[in-house]
């Protein structure tokens, strides 16, 4: 059975090569850069030959009980509904360099390719950044946010949340709806859309933190003392799924798989030791090249609140 490190060494491309990856290895790096992060490793992750297109669901809803009457047919039967959920991916590309000298050092003091180092670090990289850009892409980005490059290349999982989920404005709330802001949360969700998945709470860890100090303040039971002890990780019986990505005071409710990352199987990691620059700087420069759109299955069973202070 072959090593991570040489699964990712295998679809490596030059200029001499083919030029993309086959479906399995694509299969098998997405798969190894999405295990980087705890949230990415509980997502749901679709590879799709086209660029553009939807998502296909099946589902069968409502009061669809009827009287059975002999030798009368029942009226009014259902069909199955087939919502399609649209996507279309944006090319992205991450490119590395390194030195000859580096390659030369690590295998004379270590014994170890250094080649394999850093292509699994660009493959946890990689799978950073989808989680970043999953959750914080803009396209609204002004040009003058440093992170500009960044952010502005495709819509994430907030803006999503935002503008299709169930938004609740923080600003709006009175005082008691504040308080009980993850109550609110809950109840913004349609009663029938709550069967989709096993529900938490999305938070950065600070958040998280921010919500237990103010209960330890507050309270000094077991059950609260649990909780500051990591024992117990919940919030009115739902588990709390702590994202760094995330900015603080922003908590989405949802189920995990509800989270999408489309990609295309046109992907490409390539890599050159030629060329002016690459004789005159000693190097070796590397290029992942791929494609994304981070979608919401169903944004009806999605709740979202930005800047919530406990």
């Amino acid at each position: 059975m072959r090593t991570n490190g040489q699964i990712i060494k295998s679809t490596i491309t030059s200029t001499l090569d083919q030029t993309a990856l086959n479906y399995e290895q694509v299969d098998k790096f997405t798969e190894m850069a999405y295990e980087s992060t705890e949230f990415l490793k509980g997502i749901r992750t679709i590879n799709k030959l086209s660029s553009k297109g939807t998502i296909d669901k099946i589902g069968v809803t409502g009061r669809n009980l009827r009287s059975k009457k002999e030798n009368i047919m029942a009226d009014n039967t259902p069909t199955p509904t087939l919502p399609q959920v649209p996507y279309a991916v944006e090319p992205v590309v991450l490119p590395f360099e390194i030195t000859e000298e580096f390659i030369r050092q690590t295998a004379r003091v270590r014994g170890q390719n250094g080649e394999d180092i850093i292509m699994a670090a660009m493959t946890k990289n990689y799978g950073e950044n989808m989680q970043d850009i999953g959750f914080n892409g803009d396209t609204a980005t002004p040009n003058t946010d440093p992170d500009y490059a960044f952010l502005s290349m495709n819509n994430g999982w907030l803006k999503h949340a935002k503008t299709k989920g169930n938004y609740i404005d923080w600003t709006t709330l009175k005082d008691p709806q504040k308080k009980g802001v993850l109550f609110e949360l809950e109840r913004a969700i349609p009663t029938r859309l709550r069967t989709g998945g096993v529900f938490k709470y999305f938070m950065h860890p600070n958040t998280f933190s921010k919500r237990l100090q103010a209960l330890a303040e507050k309270d000094t039971s077991a059950s609260i003392q649990l909780q500051i002890m990591g024992g117990v990780k919940k919030v009115n019986s739902y588990e709390v799924e702590e994202v760094a990505h995330m900015p603080e005071g922003a908590i989405i409710f949802t189920y995990q798989q509800n989270f999408v990352l489309v990609n295309t199987y046109d992907m490409q990691i390539r890599k050159t030791t030629e060329g002016r620059e690459a004789i005159y700087a000693d190097k070796r420069f590397y290029a992942i090249h791929s494609d994304y759109d981070s979608i919401f299955e169903e944004p009806g069973a999605v709740a979202y609140v930005e800047g919530v202070e406990f």
